[in-house]
């Protein structure tokens, strides 16, 4: 008797065991979607650097990553790869030129910094050029890369958009970029073993980190400017105590630009025909 009230009680155990695992490897489990979700952005991260490779196309796979990466945030995210790729391929001219941009930018910077350095005398005007280069560098290109995923407009009016929206939401600005720089310094400069796990995470982080501030800041002045309808959560009031500002479009006040048909959701599609 004792031996088959053991034989039952560990039948029974394994039987229980066996659907509580069932259970926690289920796709519908909150562990399995955030493994799923932490898969995702290592694919991400992959796509990102595979696309940046040539360096000159850093721009492209810069604004592509953004692109699936708002979907990311939104839900509404339907084939990694392939989201990234249509973005990629969409955003191609647009994301040549930036990059250019941003070398040749980044290259004026160094120059500042190298002529005080080697100048003799040390010159106080190239440092503060330097300084001026290096914040009108971050203010123009901070949210620029979110800016060309999400809308369509012209690579001058991102820019301009993007320095708008950076000092009209300056200190949301000014705590994502502590956030970013954080995590760049967490897995590049401060242990040699977290070097080598940054180069899988940490750029699709940043870019995780940056996307969720612009995609709140978006919502804010699309609600404004009724340039899209206001999703459920979105906040739609003022921030940090700034006025309204308007942001430049091509010929409209008050929007940031048409959205891009490479990050809109086929929600978005659905309701357009609908309403024809």
């Amino acid at each position: 008797m004792k031996v088959l009230a053991l034989s039952i009680g560990f039948s029974a155990l394994k039987r229980n065991g066996g659907w509580q695992l069932a259970k926690f490897f289920s796709y519908d489990s909150k562990t399995a979607q955030v493994l799923s979700r932490i898969w995702d952005l290592l694919v991400l991260n992959f796509l990102f650097l595979l696309g940046s490779l040539p360096v000159v196309t850093f721009g492209v796979s810069a604004v592509a990553a953004y692109s699936v990466m708002i979907k990311i945030i939104e839900d509404r995210d339907t084939g990694l790869a392939k989201e990234f790729f249509q973005a990629y391929r969409a955003n191609l001219k647009q994301g040549l030129i930036l990059s250019v941009l941003a070398i040749a930018f980044i290259a004026a910077i160094y120059a500042d910094f190298f002529l005080f350095e080697n100048v003799s005398g040390n010159p106080l005007i190239f440092l503060i050029l330097g300084f001026l280069s290096l914040v009108m560098f971050h203010v123009h290109f901070f949210y620029v890369f979110a800016l060309s995923a999400r809308y369509r407009n012209s690579v001058f009016r991102h820019l301009s958009n993007s320095r708008i929206i950076f000092s009209r939401f300056i200190v949301r600005s000014l705590i994502c970029t502590a956030l970013a720089a954080f995590e760049t310094w967490l897995f590049f400069f401060y242990d040699w073993l977290l070097l080598f796990v940054g180069v899988f995470i940490a750029p699709v982080l940043v870019i995780g980190t940056k996307s969720a501030f612009a995609l709140k800041l978006f919502r804010i002045i699309e609600a404004e400017s009724g340039l899209a309808e206001t999703r459920p959560g979105t906040d739609s009031g003022a921030d940090d105590g700034c006025d309204t500002g308007n942001i430049e479009d091509n010929g409209r006040d008050g929007e940031i630009g048409e959205e891009n048909r490479a990050g809109k959701s086929e929600e978005s599609d659905d309701k357009a025909d609908n309403g024809d």
